[in-house]
This record gives C-alpha cells, sequence and structure tokens, in this order.
C-alpha cells in the first residue's frame, strides 16, 4: 500500500478590510520597502527570508517564521527590529519609534496584506484612449445653446432635472471677460462703451479686442509660469551664487508666444528642444532658445543631478502629459502603466543634454560680443596655460636642493599655501611672476595688456536665454535599483512611454541626440491621446475655477475622472483642428452660454450640485494675487503698461515698481510673507493651481501694508477726487474709477457721511516695539519709549548701530537684543483690539555659551506678571493656556539682560490665539515697519473700498 504524505498549506489570509488596506499602504508597506526588501526581497534573501509578500513572511527563514499573525511577542520580525537581543534588523541602524509601534500594531491585527490589482484587472485607463470628437447630445431644449459647449453642459443639466443659471448682466460679464483675458478691471468707459453697443456682435468685439492685446500674453503666461515652476532664483545652494539672471528671457519668451497665439504644439517643442528645431538652428533670431527655460529655470537641489533630472521629468511629464511618471524613480508606478524602466528612459534623455547660456539679442549685438568673448577667452586660456607651466616649473626647483636656493621666501612662502589644483591669480600670481622664465614673464605681461586693451572696448552684453545643448550623440543610462545611482540595472533605451505605444508596436530607440526633439514630436503629437486633454483642461479651469478633470496634473488611475469627458473630448479635438491655436479655444470658451451664466444659484441647484460640477452656474473667484495688486495699482493710476517683458523687479519695496505683477522677482528660497498670504504657486516644483484660502492676514494686508496705505493715498490724491467740488462728487467719482458704475442712493449717503466727520485720529497699530523696565514689586511695567528707527529689517534706538548710549537694543522679527540693564528691557507690546480669551505660545532661544542668558516675562496691563522663564544657551517654552483680556488692554513680551547685556542676542516671536479658534495675532508675520501717522479720511474711505468683496472678486 502506497504511503500519502499530507502536504500542509499555508494558512488563507482573512479578508482585508478597507481601513486595514489603507494602514496597510500608508505605514507598513513604505517601510519594508525603504529597510527590508533590499535584504529581504526578490534579489536578495539573506537568511532564506523573504518578507515581499505575507506568504513569504510567514514562512520565514533559517531561523522559523518570522511573523505570527496576531502575536507580536512571538514574531521574530518584530523581535528583531525591536533590537534587544542578537537578533537584529534592519542592519545599518533601528526604525525609529513610531514605525516600530506600526509593524507591531499590524502583526496584531493579523497582518493583513491587500493584494494590489493585477494590471489586467484594471479598467483601461480613460485618459490613453484615443481621442475622438463626440457626436452633440440630444436636448429637450436647444434655445439656451450658443455653441456646441453648451449642448454637452446642457446635457448633464437636463439629465439631472435642473436648469442652467440666469445669464449675468453686461457689466458683470466685461469685468469678467476682461480679468480672465488681460487680467485687469475694464476702465469705466469701456464698460460704458460696452453697455451702449447694442449691437449683436457687441460682445464678440470686446473678446476680439481683448485676445489682441499685448496684456493678454501678461495675464495667461502667469498661469503657464506655475506650471514651469518659474522663478529667478536656484533656491538653496549653499555658498554658490543664488541668481538666475537671464530667467526672465523665458518669462519674456512665454508672453510673447502667447501673444502672436504659438500653436501649442509648437509652443511645446520649442520649451522642450529649441536647440534641435532645424528652423531654430538655421534662423538668426535665437529668442525661441529662451522657451528651453521650461527645463532649466527649477530648482538646483545642490547641483544633485539626479534630482535636477527628476524635477525635469516631473515638470515635463505632470505638466504636459498630466502623468506622475516620477513616482517609478524607485520601483514600476503602483497605481499607472510606467514601470520604472520608463522612467530612466527619460532619464537618459536628460542626462544627455547640457545646460549653456546662448546669446539671443539680435546679431548686430550677438556677433560682436561673440568674437569679443572668443579672442578673451582664449588669452585667458593662453595665460592659465603658461602659468600652470611656469608655477609646476618651480615645484620642481623647490624640491632641488640647489635650485631651491635661487627661489626667494615670498615665493616658496606662496607656493606653500597654494593647492595644486588651484591657479595662482592676483596678488599670488604677481608675487610667484617675479620668479618666471623672463620670457615667460613678458608674455605673461603682453597676454594681460591684450586682455586688458580688448575689455576698455567691450562690445555690449547681450541678452542670453538658459538653454540646453545636446551632449553629442547622447547615452543611454541604466536602472537605478530602488532609485540608488550607487546599484545600476538594465539599461534603460532612450524613447517614449510604453503606456502611449501602440500595443505590438516596437518603440523607437532614440540614438540621434540627446532624444529631446523625438520627445518633444511624441508629446506634441495629434495621436498622443494626453498632450490636447491636459491643455485644454488647464485653460477651462483657468476660466471656471476648476477643470473637467480636477485633478489637472493627474490623469492617472488616482486622479478624478473628467464630469464631461465628451466635453473634454470635443474640446481637444477642436483645439487641434484648429491649428492648436490657443486664442481661438478662449474665443470658443468665453463666447459659450456656459461662460456667461450668472453666478448666482437657486437653493434646488446648490443642494443638487453644491461643488458645480455640473457648470449650472458660474462659479464666484476672488482676485488672485497678481490680479489684485495690478487692480489696486490701476486705480491708483499708477500702473505701467506701455513696457511688454524686461528684467524682474522687486514689487513689494518702497517706491513700489509700477509694473505688472508677473514681472515681479521671485525669490526661491525666501518667498516674501506676501505671496504666501495670497497663496502664490510654489516655485518649488510644477503647480497644477493654487489653493484658495481666506485668512486674517489677507485683511491685515489691506489694513496696514504700506503698499496698500500708499495707493489708497494715490487715489485719494489724484487731481479728479482731490478737486471735486463736493464730498457727493468725490464719492461718485471715486465708485467710477473703482467699480465702473455709480454708487446707489445709500452708498453715496454712507460715503458722504463718512467724509463729513472730519480728519481720523493716529490708529494705535495691534503690535508696537520699544523698551522699558519692569518693577517686580508692582509685577508692572514701569514705562515703555516706542523704538522710532526701523532700519535693515529691524526697530532700533537710533540710525547708529550699536547706539552709542543704549549699545545693541534691537527689535526684529524672531527676536531681539535687550540694553544695558533692566531699565531698557526690549518689549513687543501687543494691543487688544476687543474682549476675549487668549492662548499664547512660543518657544524663546538664547544660543551662546557665554554670558549670563535673558529673562523673559508676559506683563499684562490688568493682571501683572502672567509668565517669567530664564534661558542661558538653550531654549524654553513660552505658552499660557488661558489669558483674559478687555478691548485696549495690554500685554507685553519683555527680554532684560539679567546682570551683563554681553551675549545676549535672543529668538521669541510669540504667537498670540484666540481660545476656541478664530482670530490670530502671529508677531513674526505682521512684523514689519511702522504705520503713516496718520492718514486723510479720504484715503482711509479709499482703502475701505478697496478691501469690499466688490472690488476683489471677478464678479
Amino acid at each position: 500500500m502506497a504511503l500519502t504524505l499530507a502536504v500542509q498549506k499555508p494558512p488563507q489570509a482573512p479578508p482585508v478590510t478597507a481601513d486595514q488596506a489603507a494602514f496597510f499602504e500608508s505605514k507598513i508597506r513604505p517601510v519594508l520597502a525603504a529597510s527590508c526588501f533590499s535584504c529581504h526581497g526578490k534579489e536578495s534573501q539573506l537568511g532564506g527570508l523573504r518578507l515581499d509578500s505575507r506568504e513569504a513572511a510567514l514562512k520565514g527563514g533559517t531561523h522559523g517564521p518570522s511573523i505570527v499573525p496576531g502575536e507580536p511577542d512571538k514574531s521574530l520580525f518584530i523581535v528583531a527590529i525591536r533590537q534587544l537581543t542578537a537578533l537584529k534588523m534592519p542592519q545599518g541602524g533601528k526604525l525609529d519609534s513610531k514605525q516600530i509601534a506600526d509593524l507591531e500594531a499590524w502583526v496584531k491585527m493579523g497582518a493583513p496584506w491587500p493584494a494590489g490589482p493585477t494590471k489586467a484587472a484594471k479598467p483601461p485607463l480613460w485618459s490613453l484612449q484615443p481621442v475622438k470628437k463626440p457626436p452633440l447630445p440630444t436636448l429637450k431644449n436647444k434655445s439656451w445653446v450658443r455653441n456646441p459647449i453648451d449642448a454637452y453642459v446642457l446635457a448633464k443639466i437636463e439629465a439631472r432635472g435642473l436648469a442652467p443659471a440666469v445669464p449675468a448682466d453686461r457689466h458683470t460679464l466685461i469685468r469678467r471677460l476682461t480679468y480672465d483675458l488681460v487680467g485687469l478691471a475694464p476702465t469705466a468707459d469701456e464698460v460704458d462703451r460696452f453697455l451702449a453697443d447694442k449691437s449683436p456682435d457687441a460682445y464678440d468685439k470686446v473678446v476680439d479686442r481683448l485676445l489682441s492685446s499685448p496684456h493678454y500674453g501678461e495675464k495667461w503666461a502667469r498661469h503657464w509660469l506655475d506650471v514651469a515652476r518659474y522663478a529667478d532664483t536656484k533656491g538653496y545652494v549653499f555658498e554658490e551664487d543664488r541668481n538666475y539672471y537671464s530667467a526672465y528671457t523665458y518669462r519674456d519668451w512665454v508672453i510673447d508666444a502667447l501673444n502672436q497665439d504659438l500653436p501649442y504644439d509648437k509652443f511645446v517643442t520649442e520649451q522642450l528642444a529649441a536647440d534641435r528645431m532645424p528652423e531654430v538652428q538655421q534662423a538668426d533670431d535665437k529668442h525661441p532658445l529662451s522657451a528651453l527655460g521650461f527645463l532649466t529655470i527649477g530648482r538646483r537641489f545642490l547641483n544633485s543631478q539626479p534630482d535636477i533630472i527628476d524635477d525635469r521629468i516631473d515638470v515635463t511629464m505632470r505638466g504636459l502629459q498630466g502623468l506622475t511618471v516620477t513616482c517609478a524613480r524607485c520601483h514600476d508606478h503602483k497605481f499607472d502603466p510606467i514601470p520604472t524602466q520608463d522612467y530612466y528612459s527619460l532619464y537618459g534623455v536628460f542626462a544627455s543634454s547640457n545646460e549653456v547660456a546662448s546669446p539671443i539679442s539680435e546679431r548686430s549685438i550677438r556677433d560682436p560680443w561673440e568674437q569679443f568673448n572668443r579672442r578673451v577667452t582664449a588669452l585667458e586660456m593662453s595665460v592659465s596655460k603658461l602659468v600652470a607651466t611656469q608655477v609646476t616649473r618651480l615645484r620642481k626647483m623647490v624640491v632641488n636642493a640647489d635650485e631651491e636656493k635661487q627661489l626667494s621666501a615670498e615665493t616658496k612662502q606662496v607656493l606653500m599655501g597654494l593647492r595644486e589644483e588651484t591657479p595662482a591669480t592676483g596678488d599670488n600670481l604677481n608675487k610667484l611672476s617675479k620668479a618666471f622664465e623672463s620670457s615667460a614673464r613678458e608674455q605673461l605681461v603682453g597676454f594681460q595688456k591684450d586682455i586688458a586693451d580688448l575689455r576698455k572696448n567691450t562690445p555690449q552684453t547681450p541678452e542670453f536665454a538658459m538653454a540646453m545643448t545636446d551632449a553629442g550623440n547622447g547615452f543611454d543610462t541604466t536602472v537605478f535599483k530602488r532609485g540608488n545611482p550607487g546599484n545600476p540595472g538594465p539599461v534603460a533605451p532612450r524613447r517614449f512611454l510604453l503606456a502611449l505605444a501602440k500595443p505590438g508596436e516596437e518603440r523607437e530607440h532614440w540614438t540621434t541626440g540627446s532624444g529631446r526633439l523625438q520627445l518633444a514630436e511624441s508629446i506634441a503629437s495629434r495621436a498622443n491621446p494626453l498632450t490636447a486633454r491636459v491643455f485644454v483642461n488647464r485653460i477651462w479651469q483657468f476660466h471656471f475655477g476648476a477643470g473637467i478633470v480636477r485633478t489637472p496634473s493627474d490623469f492617472g488611475y488616482q486622479g478624478e475622472k473628467p464630469t464631461h469627458p465628451e466635453l473634454l473630448d470635443y474640446l481637444a479635438t477642436t483645439f487641434m483642428d484648429s491649428g492648436w491655436s490657443i486664442k481661438k479655444l478662449h474665443r470658443l470658451i468665453v463666447t459659450s452660454a456656459t461662460y456667461r451664466q450668472s453666478s448666482a444659484v437657486a437653493p434646488a441647484v446648490m443642494n443638487a450640485d453644491p461643488d458645480n460640477r455640473l457648470w449650472c452656474r458660474m462659479n464666484r473667484r476672488r482676485l488672485d494675487l497678481e490680479q489684485m495688486r495690478d487692480s489696486v495699482l490701476s486705480v491708483a493710476g499708477a500702473l505701467d503698461l506701455e513696457k511688454v517683458g524686461g528684467k524682474s523687479v522687486d514689487i513689494w519695496a518702497k517706491p513700489f515698481a509700477p509694473r505688472r505683477s508677473i514681472y515681479g522677482y521671485v525669490e526661491r528660497q525666501n518667498l516674501p510673507g506676501i505671496f504666501r498670504t495670497f497663496d502664490f504657486a510654489s516655485p518649488d516644483s510644477t503647480s497644477a493651481r493654487r489653493f484658495v484660502t481666506t485668512v486674517p492676514q489677507q485683511a491685515l494686508f489691506f489694513m496696514n501694508s504700506p503698499f496698500a496705505v500708499d495707493q489708497a493715498e494715490q487715489l485719494a490724491g489724484r487731481a479728479e477726487i482731490r478737486d471735486a467740488t463736493s464730498d457727493e462728487q468725490r464719492v461718485r467719482r471715486l465708485y467710477r474709477r473703482l467699480f465702473s458704475r455709480m454708487p446707489d442712493a445709500a452708498e453715496l449717503a454712507l460715503g458722504v457721511s463718512y467724509l463729513h466727520q472730519g480728519e481720523l485720529q493716529t490708529i494705535q497699530p495691534i503690535w508696537q516695539y520699544g523698551y522699558g523696565g519692569y518693577n517686580a514689586s508692582t509685577k508692572r511695567i514701569t514705562g515703555f519709549t516706542p523704538l522710532s528707527q526701523f532700519v535693515e529689517g529691524s526697530y532700533r534706538v537710533s540710525a547708529t548701530f550699536p547706539d552709542p548710549v543704549l549699545g545693541y537694543l534691537v527689535v526684529n522679527m524672531q527676536g531681539g537684543h535687550p540694553g544695558h540693564d533692566g531699565d531698557h528691557a526690549v518689549i513687543r507690546r501687543w494691543r487688544a483690539p476687543a474682549a476675549m480669551s487668549l492662548q499664547i505660545s512660543g518657544k524663546i532661544v538664547h544660543a551662546q555659551k557665554e554670558g549670563d542668558g535673558v529673562r523673559a516675562r508676559v506683563v499684562s496691563s490688568r493682571y501683572g506678571l502672567l509668565g517669567e522663564w530664564t534661558v542661558h544657551n538653550g531654549s524654553a517654552k513660552a505658552e499660557l493656556t488661558t489669558v483674559a483680556v478687555e478691548k485696549g488692554d495690554v500685554l507685553d513680551f519683555v527680554v532684560d539682560p539679567i546682570a551683563s547685556d554681553g551675549y545676549d542676542a535672543f529668538s521669541w516671536a510669540p504667537a498670540i490665539r484666540q481660545v476656541g479658534g478664530g482670530a490670530g495675532w502671529d508677531s513674526a508675520a505682521m512684523f514689519g515697519p511702522p504705520p503713516s501717522p496718520s492718514m486723510p479720511r479720504i484715503a482711509a474711505y479709499v482703502q475701505a473700498l478697496m478691501m469690499t468683496n466688490e472690488f476683489l472678486f471677478v464678479d
């Protein structure tokens, strides 16, 4: 009788709940991938152990089962990561306590391991299907439809039993249209002409006028610069110069390209490969090379080449294709059909490209400069070669006893202090040249004279493009296993994405040059299903406040599907059929009835479609940062609209530059707070859309910022306002200038009543800065002297620093330095605008070993001392959980030097918050120059009107 051996099957894995799957994917899989799979995965199984599947982990290795579901203490895996015995994992370090706790919790819940869906199980990705023009839908009521856009929108609305909003009134419509196409409000005269024009094509004429305006390019270039992560600096690069001196030429190219209605396929191609396009190579006009700034103006990542290339892949693929390809840098994309090999195919394209500064001015400027540069470069190379030869000769003399005696002590000293790879220049060269051979010395003097003579007649320097050029015929890179350049894998031929290849098609291997031109052609192709869809969705988003696809840079499985897929494909096919014309796309959208709807919403529609996914109405939109600033300058009569293009300028420092905000200098590393306050796109990476927030700092900006005050005073001081014959006339003129309309009776009466009340008194600011003393007996401040000088971002006693009498007494954004003694402690004073209960947070830091430290106090004008901390070469939390104040109460944040004021620089920027949420006063965020001592009532009235929703919203 045959003996049959029973084979023990592994226990059936219990079903994985949605919460368990989410926990595993967010907390467990990343730790296993980062710390375990390299030694216990597919390619390596130390100790016979694999941890890349549940079955393998349960089976274990030479030490036995690794995981016992439900019992962490009996699981060798948990024992090893705790590192309390001889068995320790991972090698080279210990996981942090949070990771260990997560892994213990995972084992305790039974070690659930969700099975990811196979590629075959996934539905086809909608965005990779061919773009086809869909048939028009059947409608119950066609009278609302102005163009095919409306038919696709109305079909969805009718299917839900709803109706679109009524048309916007003509005043609203011209304001919306003008802001959308040129980024500015219409003037009162433009509004009047449109309202008076009763012809059927009155609206179309406004559309054509705005699309032909040079300010159209300025408005829409700013949207594209968000996608392109534009900045004028490199970001953090340690001691290297951070500036991109020629970044503005890319920005100007975008403006010009849009104004000229450069076809989008060419718009894309020039930004990826202008240097490889025959028409650019052969043309005298080299301005298209500026388009390559799309690739080169990103962060520098401390000049880490893999990170720079990763950034370029990201801006190209998310910006132009709506695919998160960089997720495949370390492993195959978890959700989308993008293998790691595809990432490194693109990596090879950009690794085969070199950055270069290319002159782009007209030939009459470019040619003399290039000739001059070649001659100077040749002479400088001759000098370098001669000096290197002579320095080598002198070094040999030093080690030869007989010849060493011929050298002066000065020559030997310079040689000793000069590194072998460092060239001799400046004073070192002057000293060493005395020991050169006479013929070499004569040659050096001749070269230096020739260089000096050339520089006396330096030709005009041209503008430059931050361009790229191919590195020879290019080269393929290998896959970096787990993203590690030191762990090469198989070769990744340069070619386009597998997901965009036809089934069974052999993808072209790009072997001519870097492959950037072939990449550009693959993207700017009618056969590419993503390019037109992604772009028309971006244009729709900027007109309506949300896209048809609400994840505009992610058209993959994790992104949202289109609300109106037929409309998206209609726009994409029409866009390509019209020669990729961006202006025609705008015209199609803004002439639709969908665009011309009111933003008013009926309760039934709001309940049925609160997110407006059916486009039953126009979304209300607040002016973005650039529109807000440009509008304020415009109504004040200060905006310069004459020049289009030019170098970037500081737009937030006095005297305030009159240029449009698109020309503002963008400092990537130290983005000014005003940019963050008003939701400017981060320039660190490609930005799909801007956040829209409503925070107190926005209102405080209009109330307190020198810019808002300055522009309000300028408008109030204009002749038409100043010389009005009455307050009634003054109010009417202000309304016409700010809102392009006349005030109604109530608005007129309110304005006149306010102006009749006389001039304003000086307003006490929320925060003040000064110095004074503290009485330990009364526990009160003994005096407060305001600091009168605001210099270089800090409040000081006088323009001289340190002050001859009070020394280093100063208050800055983050902290400051007290005076010589306790009677000259520095004080930040906060005045309560209303009765409330507060919380105070902050950290006091004294970072010097020397000295005796500082003493910090919080003192209430009503209750006295609330808290006290002494800090020396350390830090302390200065937190108070509940502080009651009445309107007008003062809280003083006081720092004194204890016994000696030596080495007493400190940081303490307290933050005050209303208990239960609501208002907040962050001393660092609100720090700035003192407000104007007083303000004319008419200017304060103007400032209030500028803060209204009517001024700050599009509709």
